[in-house]
């Protein structure tokens, strides 16, 4: 699998798409997957693809979905996990199989994991979303550049 996808967790819309920046720069797809026309505006002025992504995520409650092969990646930035959770759930028994591994992180508490689906989906419908950190039981730091954040904080601040 090598296919992309935008997932707004808040909605649970799921978009297939090809390339993440290309796709949520047009205002119309921004719109439908629930990017608020203040951070769309913003984020207009980023020029940088990594820091572009990195605010819309910030921003919006949206997630970054890529395969690559045998393995997925979902990036998001969210405190509250239970969200995000789901949507990865509902995302994999539509498209993932039991040994599908699933690299997920979370900008915002800079946690990454890695766990096959299987377990995965064990794990939530066993104990939560919580549970997933538990059973994955390989959690560790993301690393975010110093200068990427303060850049991203001082757009953030503009849309307060």
């Amino acid at each position: 699998m090598r296919e992309g996808y935008w997932i707004n967790y808040r909605t649970g819309k799921v978009f297939s798409i090809s390339d993440h920046m290309q796709w949520v720069s047009d205002d119309r797809n921004a719109n439908k997957l629930g990017i608020p026309k203040s951070v769309a505006v913003l984020a207009k002025d980023i020029k940088d693809r990594e820091k572009y992504l990195l605010f819309l995520m910030k921003n919006a409650p949206v997630m970054r979905v890529r395969g690559h092969g045998s393995f997925v990646t979902f990036e998001f930035d969210s405190r509250s996990r239970q969200d995000v959770m789901d949507a990865i759930l509902d995302w994999g028994r539509q498209n993932a199989g039991p040994f599908t591994t699933m690299n997920i992180t979370n900008f915002a508490t800079k946690e990454n994991t890695q766990i096959r689906f299987e377990e995965f989906e064990n794990a939530m419908d066993s104990g939560g979303a919580e549970a997933v950190l538990r059973v994955a039981g390989c959690t560790s730091r993301v690393s975010v550049r110093a200068s990427i954040i303060r850049e991203l904080l001082a757009i953030s601040k503009l849309l307060a």
